[in-house]
């Protein structure tokens, strides 16, 4: 690094120095017969000129961002046509007054514009490739134009250049008018603000630390142009003087990193911890990283096509740039630790899954049984006195009590069918009591009793109001045995929902206050014949 900036520092020198030399190659032009003098001045322009295309040509190489690159080229641009106005005007037109003076009104023309095209590089700093500055600042274009238009028309109004009073040309002496002091306000104020967007835009803190370095720049350049200007400095004109300012200021922000470039990439290269290298359309190494491994043509072609594993933490990479091949070598020992740690957390989770999987599996085991249990539990409650009655009536036995036995049985089978059907639902199809009934009549038949079932209106009846309406039919039953001879059972489904049971001979009736309390009953006896009902609403309420 320290011969990098040796290096850099050699070039200012010898520009510097180059810059001074022509300085005394003016001097002799001044003070020399006419052949020497014109050798002097030739090289004297030939300096500034090839001064002003090295800088340009510099900047080219180390400004990354296209659109400032663009502006500092223009501004050098016009110093270059500054110095080839300067020149033909003193070797080839010192004969003719009227080009001579409109060749020094085009002086004009690079001093206005080269601040301007120095402001627009600063506003790009910091934008990306695709984003361009405010449309507004463009229409300083147009002061600018109007300045130009002032100094070339200058013959017709005399408010930049005027003859003095004692002389009878203008070429033989002038003063400055009003828009001559315009135009060096604008170029100084302009120089003034670009310094302050440069020094604002800079995103690194070191750098701005520095940024006293231009600023002396700055203000020595235009001590030097105002030294010259009042004739007090004569070793350099004012043209040169303002174009080494312009170019020192831009240099020094540069050289102190107020902007960014793409300076030492050579070095910055070769010292980059990165293991990368790049080759040439033959293949052969243009650049190369210190630590970048020595490849063979056939890895080379290789990685050109896809990424080549050189051992199993090595990974060769490479990508197509500008008249070549980028290649670098990329460290996946991390990757592979990373894929070997997740491949031992998949293990383990694989393993804690298949015990979440077992552990859900025994729970949902778990939770049938506990769930049957609870049925069983539900479902012995309410037909536990019928199977009490039905031990009690096979240890009996006898033809009369296996014929009771079958009909609790019915009753049994039925009743646990109603309950599971109605354990989920609010409501179930009145059709669901009638096929209890149907078959409990079926098994009453083996009695001798007489029975029919008649049902009028259909549609589905709340699940508490059917099962205590089989309740009931049930209760009746048992009640009405074993003297029963004929029952009729009605079952309505319309607006409400009622059981009625016509006994003949029955034995009895159930116990009403048992159901008292959960729909109308109604009991009465007419002409020997029993009758009971039992009476809810639609949805199942008590009436």
């Amino acid at each position: 690094m320290n011969s990098i900036k040796r290096k850099t520092t050699a070039k200012l020198c010898l520009a510097l120095g180059l810059f001074i030399l022509a300085g005394v190659f003016r001097q002799i032009d001044y003070e020399s017969p006419p052949l020497p003098a014109a050798v002097c001045f030739v090289l004297t322009n030939l300096i500034y000129i090839g001064l002003a295309m090295a800088w340009g040509f510099s900047i080219s190489n180390r400004i990354l961002h296209r659109n400032v690159r663009r502006y500092l080229l223009m501004g050098c641009a016009m110093a270059v046509l500054w110095m080839f106005l300067r020149t033909v005007k003193y070797r080839f037109f010192l004969v003719n007054p009227d080009i001579t003076r409109h060749l020094w009104y085009l002086y004009y023309v690079p001093q206005i514009l080269a601040p301007l095209f120095s402001l627009f590089a600063a506003l790009e700093l910091g934008r990306r490739e695709g984003d361009a500055i405010c449309s507004g600042w463009f229409l300083l274009l147009i002061p600018a134009a109007l300045l130009i238009c002032g100094v070339l028309t200058n013959d017709l109004h005399q408010m930049v250049f005027r003859a003095a009073p004692s002389a009878t040309t203008l070429e033989e002496d002038y003063t400055h008018g009003w828009l001559y002091f315009l135009v060096m306000a604008w170029t100084i104020a302009l120089l003034l603000i670009t310094g302050t967007i440069i020094y604002r835009k800079c995103r690194v803190l070191e750098s701005r630390k520095y940024a006293w370095v231009p600023l002396t720049v700055f203000l020595g350049g235009f001590a030097l142009c105002a030294l010259s200007f009042a004739n007090i400095y004569t070793f350099h004109k004012m043209p040169e003087c303002f174009c080494l300012t312009f170019a020192a200021l831009w240099e020094s922000s540069l050289q102190v990193g107020l902007l960014p470039t793409n300076s030492h990439y050579r070095y910055f290269f070769s010292e980059s911890t990165i293991a990368a290298q790049i080759v040439d359309r033959q293949g052969h190494p243009v650049y190369r990283a210190k630590n970048a491994p020595a490849l063979s043509p056939d890895q080379l072609e290789a990685a050109a096509r896809k990424p080549v594993i050189l051992d199993p933490d090595t990974r060769l990479q490479s990508a197509p740039i500008q008249d070549g091949r980028v290649y670098w070598v990329e460290d996946i020992s991390k990757i592979n630790r990373i894929q070997e740690q997740l491949a031992e957390i998949n293990g383990q989770l694989s393993e804690e899954n298949e015990l979440i999987q077992a552990e859900n599996s025994v729970k949902r085991q778990r939770a049938q049984i506990e769930e049957k249990n609870r049925l069983m539990d539900a479902m012995t409650g309410l037909v536990q006195p019928q199977l009490q009655q039905i031990n009690q009536l096979l240890e009996a036995g006898g033809a009369q009590n296996l014929k009771h036995v079958c009909l609790l049985g019915a009753y049994v089978k039925r009743r646990v069918n109603l309950a599971l059907t109605c354990e989920k639902k609010a409501a179930v199809p009145v059709e669901e009591l009638m096929h209890c009934i149907r078959e409990s009549l079926t098994y009453l038949t083996q009695y001798g009793a007489v029975c029919a079932l008649h049902q009028e209106g259909s549609g589905d009846v709340g699940s508490r109001a059917v099962q205590l309406a089989y309740d009931y039919f049930e209760d009746c039953l048992e009640a009405a045995l074993p003297s029963l001879t004929a029952l009729m059972v009605r079952v309505e489904c319309s607006e409400r929902f009622y059981i009625r049971l016509m006994m003949e001979n029955a034995a009895g009736l159930p116990d009403a206050d048992k159901y008292a309390q959960l729909g109308q009953i109604t009991m009465d006896n007419a002409d020997g014949e029993l009758c009971a009902t039992l009476a809810f609403s639609r949805g199942g309420e008590c009436l």
